[in-house]
């Protein structure tokens, strides 16, 4: 499958840029195409896939099976035979020297051939999870709540998408672990952080639709979220009362509104402190904080780091002096 391979490229890619960003130093990801020995398939169609014997991956980290377009449930256990013929001791191997592997979608298959999946649990796709567990016998546990997993060195996936949080969560399992977590909050949807996006990336013609009195509050406290905080103004705009709003609020949201706007700043700045050269005071600044040491203290209790500790770890950008203006 092209475009469980193109994902995981376009993770390396991300984090090798990120190293460029931040330091200009070599590339620390790299990766290559295994094919079947007698011109079996070459590589995708994805940058940096070049084609490469079997004999030579004794010295990788990780492997990736990207799945294949197969039609049927045994046409996928056809395909996944051949190549465990070639395959499947390089497998075994890899796991025995403590190596991780990726098996994207109906990947899994190769897994179960190789003798790697019986006896343990696996995020499977329904259309060939029977085909798959065939393989394993009863010893493997389906799980079917979940859209991918991780089981010892083994990570699964039930569908394409969750080709990118799985292999997120793979390299967070290795040394480039802060580079996968730095890269993860700018390629993986975050909630809060698209609700605190600058006002200026919004669509101009954006029409408010007509809303209860929670998602009213909700939406002031979004709009309003860098001015002082009153709970009074906020139950104003969604025309109820202080005491009503709070109680309904935190009923629904599982947190006062008061927390739910100390989210909203938060995330504002995370997404300044690694994305600008602005010191941690006008940060807190722009994000609705006229008390340095108050911030500090609300950005530990959401973010679980101080602001400096966090722009070191997850910053997407180089490192620099900070300029003193003008001439200075």
């Amino acid at each position: 499958m092209a475009g469980a391979a193109a994902t995981v490229v376009d993770v390396l890619q991300a984090v090798n840029s990120l190293v460029q960003e931040r330091t200009g130093g070599p590339s620390p990801m790299h990766w290559r195409w295994l094919v079947m020995p007698g011109g079996g398939a070459g590589p995708p169609p994805v940058p940096g896939a070049q084609q490469g014997p079997q004999e030579g991956a004794a010295g990788l980290d990780v492997i990736v099976i990207p799945g294949w377009m197969a039609p049927t449930g045994p046409r996928l256990r056809a395909i996944s035979a051949a190549h465990q013929r070639h395959f499947g001791p390089l497998l075994q191997a890899h796991v025995a020297r403590g190596g991780r592997i990726a098996a994207c979608f109906n990947g899994s298959a190769l897994l179960a051939d190789a003798g790697l999946l019986p006896g343990r649990e696996a995020a499977l796709p329904w259309a060939f999870a029977p085909s798959i567990a065939l393989q394993c016998g009863d010893t493997l546990r389906w799980r079917r709540d979940r859209a991918w997993h991780h089981d010892g060195p083994l990570w699964t996936t039930a569908s394409l998408p969750d080709t990118l949080p799985a292999f997120l969560d793979l390299l967070g399992d290795t040394p480039a672990a802060d580079l996968a977590r730095a890269v993860a909050t700018v390629l993986v949807h975050d909630p809060q952080r698209q609700l605190a996006a600058s006002a200026a990336l919004e669509t101009p013609t954006q029409q408010p639709t007509v809303a209860g009195a929670l998602e009213q509050a909700r939406r002031w406290l979004q709009t309003h979220r860098t001015e002082p905080y009153s709970l009074a103004a906020t139950a104003r705009a969604a025309a109820t009362s202080p005491r009503t709003l709070l109680r309904w609020f935190t009923q629904v949201h599982g947190q006062t509104p008061l927390d739910y706007m100390h989210g909203l700043r938060i995330a504002q700045a995370q997404s300044l402190l690694q994305t600008t050269y602005l010191t941690v005071e006008a940060v807190a600044r722009q994000c609705g904080y006229g008390d340095t040491g108050s911030f500090r203290k609300i950005f530990v209790r959401v973010a679980g780091v101080a602001p400096g500790a966090y722009r070191r770890q997850f910053q997407l950008r180089t490192a620099r002096k900070q300029w003193a203006g003008p001439g200075g």
